[in-house]
């Protein structure tokens, strides 16, 4: 009460206290501030300045002032007023004294936590609520434990399964399951701020993954959780540091880091250990200590001096200021292999390569000549009806050039003199008399200033290569300078007049930098690119039309000088290169083989048909250079010359004053200093693992008690300083807390206690006088039931649908997200140096859980970010857990779970059985349980209606159909499976679906 109201103006921090009067410290608030008056007097309320002021009548003298915005209720006072006249006893704060393990209350149950629980409970009048059901359990445990639901036939064998301990068998499976590592993992990434960018406003590219692995592998190899934090906090400083021990270090490496040129260098370097020291003290210590960084702490007992005391441990790394460009890793950073490869494996994967490597190279006569039909027929109908239409540029505009070497041409071309400027904005108005216009053409001509060529590389340099990356359209009945990205055309066909080997028109569709599409290098002759719109535009409604033409390409040139048509009827150009749409127009006879070599090359190499192939061997590919390849992963070291810590004044970087070596707050137990050496992180590890360090052990098990219970014991798990809630169950917590260190740190045993307690095992339906009794379940009268994650909803829709791919560890990939985000948050636009265009991965890539999805700071995934995931630009602990309606709009549209829910739907129209016997298979395979005869009914009747709409709009169903790369399998009624979709994206939203239980 003191700490909330009062220790803001009269608590720890020197700089801000009022009226000299220090109220966190008994002796200081006996002797009273400058009015000389004491402000407690044991047993004399009377007496006591505190006390009157909290009953003062007049509004100036009345505490808390009223333009504190704090009020003490009337309860409020009166127990402060009580608490004096009873001898206004310090105790000191619960989480700063070391746990002693309490004596176990009396009771019948073999598990410490339900006499704990149940005891508590006695004294309330109420009891433990009976256990919930097996299905409910094995999906809670499966969901807590692995982070995915327990499959049809795993329930119904634990229900079958009528021996003694068939519960702890079940417990003792997942905590043997490879997956257990990766379910625990995710908070532990949120805390430890772990991405794949470096955040701040440029925000590339990293490497990091190896240490997210060495993560997932501690938990399952049940690494006891002092190793697991020394290893992390100071693995680079054990003796003989094996490489693993090493990556693990690399903890302390995961805070942003920039390498932008205009930003100061100490105030760089002061940031990165100030947010060493930010996750240090939260994660392992549940201690805000970074509110001491500009003074001392207003609430706990956290001085400035302590506070540089702690960032000098950290502040000895050997790392640069500005570092990290190009994605390639920052310094230090060492070459090492994933500890999650192994022999099996690696034989496996090569075996998968070589097969479907094998497959993809196996003649294909029957799908060379469909192909080859298909795409003559494109050829003769090119051109037919075919008028260009030059079109004016209104605007031309760069995001990052120099707006006076951009110049708009009396002809309405662009011209451009000069500059490595990565992307232009040109927009036009359409002819309004020329009916539909069906795609656009962009010519880049020879000018005199690029003597003859088609670009510069430089002011004043001549083209060296032009390649454009992408180019992005959109149209709008207002003159708009800026395509709009979320509203950008789609590409149904792309042709060029002629093309460099491996850069063809359609490599702008492929939006990774390094691709593109390139004319002939040094081309003295007009070249183009032509574009077919996935559906015609109506210049009428929409007579603006805005392209963006971007040159990401490393060392590309600048165009000289470029127009834009628009074009009616269809393309006259090949999408192919030039010797393929030879080979096309003139059949296969009289082909020579070297001739026939080349297009089935071609043919694997760029058809629709061979591209699941093409990805499948791709992603073997990279495993492999997993499975047997060292990669980058950033590490800790100790400079040879360690920069000397002082302290700032007001946290300022360029305040510097008292020099400070490395300490602990003092508040806490002493780490001394060796005499032949300053403190170091190991040093640190070693005395958060001291068995009489008060909160190290506390806030782990509180952590731990919160993934299973929805929250912790202590409920601001974030914060154990003086501002947090006192545990309702402490006793609870200290016994966990002294029997985690007693039995070796060993989280496994510390789970297994948990999930197999009776407390646990409860059912989560509570009666009306319960939740009037204990709202918050803060008594744990009853189970846990909250939403689960974003992970477990992305992860669970894969699994129940067949797509899930449970490969372990490796590189992030990109599922499917709005692509164009990315370009729309990137620094300065489309900078060649800074811009980032999202790239969506294919194949099993697209299928991986969660916990392997690439991690931008200031885009994280958004399908998991709506579902409360955060950006981990800083630590993160704890997650809310909010219910709203954009959430259903992701797991109604998003194309993750429409494509879950039409794969899921295929399986199950793919099988025998009546519509009720389908239905219901569908049912329980999301949900684990059979339907009831209402659930039956509402679920028909949706079927119903989604035949109806998909007969009267086949074009929908194939809509529907379309959406995700999965092929659809087995042949099925088009109606049939859309409308079968539906029902599946229905049992994918529901609540019993979404909530752990």
């Amino acid at each position: 009460m003191l700490s909330k109201n009062c220790f803001s103006c009269h608590g720890p921090d020197e700089h801000g206290r009022e009226g000299e009067l220090r109220l966190d410290l008994e002796a200081s608030a006996h002797t009273g501030g400058e009015s000389g008056d004491p402000a407690i007097v044991p047993g004399k309320p009377d007496q006591s300045l505190l006390v009157k002021r909290i009953f003062h009548k007049s509004a100036k003298k009345l505490m808390p002032p009223s333009d504190s915005h704090k009020e003490l209720s009337e309860a409020e006072r009166e127990l402060l007023k009580r608490w004096v006249e009873e001898g206004a006893v310090y105790e000191g704060h619960w989480a700063f004294q070391a746990p002693v393990k309490p004596e176990l209350p009396d009771g019948s149950d073999a598990n410490p936590i339900d006499r704990f629980v149940a005891g508590k409970l006695a004294k309330d009048g109420l009891r433990l609520s009976p256990e919930a059901d097996r299905r409910t359990l094995l999906r809670r445990l499966s969901f807590d434990l692995i982070g995915l639901p327990p499959t049809p036939e795993e329930l119904a064998a634990f229900e079958a399964d009528t021996a003694e301990g068939a519960y702890e068998r079940q417990v003792d499976r997942l905590l043997a399951s490879p997956h257990f590592g990766e379910q625990q993992a995710v908070a532990w990434l949120d805390g430890a701020r772990y991405a794949d960018t470096n955040g701040y406003s440029i925000d590339g590219g990293r490497h990091q993954w190896l240490w997210r692995d060495w993560v997932i592998k501690a938990f399952n190899d049940n690494k006891p959780y002092d190793v697991f934090l020394t290893e992390q906090l100071a693995g680079d400083l054990l003796p003989n540091a094996n490489e693993q021990q090493q990556v693990a270090s690399g903890f302390n490496r995961n805070n942003a880091n920039t390498h932008e040129g205009g930003t100061i260098a100490e105030e760089n370097l002061v940031n990165y250990v100030a947010d060493r020291v930010k996750t240090t003290s939260e994660l392992f210590m549940g201690l805000t200590m970074a509110c001491a960084q500009c003074h001392d702490h207003k609430f706990d007992p956290v001085s400035q001096r302590d506070y540089y005391r702690f960032f000098a441990f950290f502040n000895t790394a050997d790392d640069a200021a500005h570092d990290g460009d190009g994605g390639v890793n920052s310094r230090p950073s060492i070459q090492a292999r994933s500890c999650l490869s192994t022999p099996q494996e690696t034989e496996t994967v090569k075996a998968e390569f070589e097969a479907a490597r094998a497959k993809l190279a196996a003649p294909d006569a029957e799908g060379l000549a469909a192909w080859e039909s298909e795409n003559r027929a494109d050829l003769e109908s090119a051109g037919k009806e075919f008028t260009l239409l030059p079109l004016v540029a209104e605007s031309a505009t760069s995001p990052n050039g120099n707006p006076e070497r951009i110049s708009i041409q009396p002809d309405g071309s662009v011209s451009i003199a000069g500059g490595d400027y990565a992307a232009y904005n040109v927009m036009c108005r359409l002819p309004l008399d020329k009916g539909p216009l069906q795609g656009l053409r962009v010519e880049f001509l020879p000018t005199d200033a690029s003597q003859g060529k088609l670009g510069f590389s430089g002011i004043g340099g001549l083209e060296q290569n032009l390649v454009m990356s992408t180019i992005t359209t959109s149209v709008s009945s207002f003159p708009a300078l800026n395509v709009d990205l979320n509203a950008s055309l789609p590409m149904a066909r792309i042709s060029a007049s002629a093309s460099q080997d491996g850069y063809g028109p359609e490599k702008v569709r492929d939006t990774t930098p390094t691709n593109g599409w390139a004319p002939p290098t040094g081309s003295t002759i007009p070249q183009h690119l032509t574009v077919t719109f996935g559906k015609p535009v109506d210049p009428v409604k929409s007579p603006y039309l805005t392209t963006e033409l971007m040159f990401n390409f490393g060392g590309s040139a600048s165009p000289a000088r470029f127009r834009i048509y628009a074009f009616t009827g269809s393309d006259d150009g090949s999408p192919h290169p030039e010797d393929i749409t030879a080979m096309l127009r003139a059949g296969a006879d009289g082909r020579t083989p070297e001739q026939q070599v080349r297009m089935e090359s071609y043919y694997r190499a760029f058809s629709p048909a061979k591209a699941a192939l093409r990805y499948q061997v791709a992603a073997l590919e990279e495993r492999l250079s997993v499975l047997e390849q060292p990669h980058s992963v950033m590490v800790m070291n100790t400079s040879a010359n360690p920069r000397v810590t002082r302290i700032l004044d007001r946290g300022v970087y360029s305040s510097p004053k008292e020099e400070v070596k490395p300490g602990t707050p003092g508040s806490l137990p002493v780490l001394e200093e060796p005499a032949d050496r300053p403190l170091n992180r190991l040093d640190l590890a070693h005395w958060m693992t001291r068995p009489d360090h008060p909160l190290t052990a506390r806030v782990q098990v509180n952590r731990t008690w919160e993934a299973f219970f929805g929250k912790g014991l202590a409920s601001s798990s974030a914060d154990f300083g003086i501002q947090s809630t006192l545990p309702v169950h402490q006793d609870l917590l200290d016994w966990l807390a002294t029997d985690f260190v007693a039995k070796g740190w060993d989280m496994k045993v510390l789970i297994r206690g948990m999930v197999t307690s009776r407390t646990y095992r409860q059912t989560a339906v509570a009666s009306a006088e319960l939740l009037k009794k204990d709202p918050r379940n803060e008594l744990l009268a009853r189970g846990p039931r909250f939403r689960l994650s974003a992970e477990q909803i992305r992860d669970q829709a894969l699994m129940v649908s067949g797509l899930l791919v449970d490969r372990l560890g490796g590189p992030s990939v990109r599922p499917y997200q709005p692509g164009d985000l990315w370009r729309q948050i990137s620094h300065y636009g489309s900078s060649p140096a800074t811009s980032q265009t999202f790239v969506q991965d294919h194949g099993e890539k697209l299928y991986r859980r969660s916990l392997y999805t690439y991690w931008k700071r200031t885009l994280p995934p958004v399908n998991l970010a709506v579902f409360d995931a955060p950006n981990r630009e800083v630590c993160a602990i704890g997650r809310a857990s909010t219910n709203t309606p954009l959430q259903a709009l992701v797991t109604l549209n998003d194309p993750q779970f429409v494509e879950a829910a039409r794969f899921l739907a295929g399986e199950i129209a793919a099988g025998s059985g009546s519509d009720d016997q389908k239905l219901s298979r569908g049912f329980v395979k999301v949900t684990g349980r059979a339907p009831v005869a209402d659930e039956l009914a509402v679920l028909r009747g949706s079927l119903e209606r989604e035949r109806e709409r998909y007969r009267s709009d086949p074009s929908a169903a194939a809509e529907v159909l379309a959406v995700g790369e999965a092929p659809v399998g087995k042949p099925i009624n088009p109606i049939e499976h859309a409308a079968l979709t539906q029902v599946c994206t229905l049992l994918l939203n529901l609540s019993e679906t979404l909530t752990r239980p």
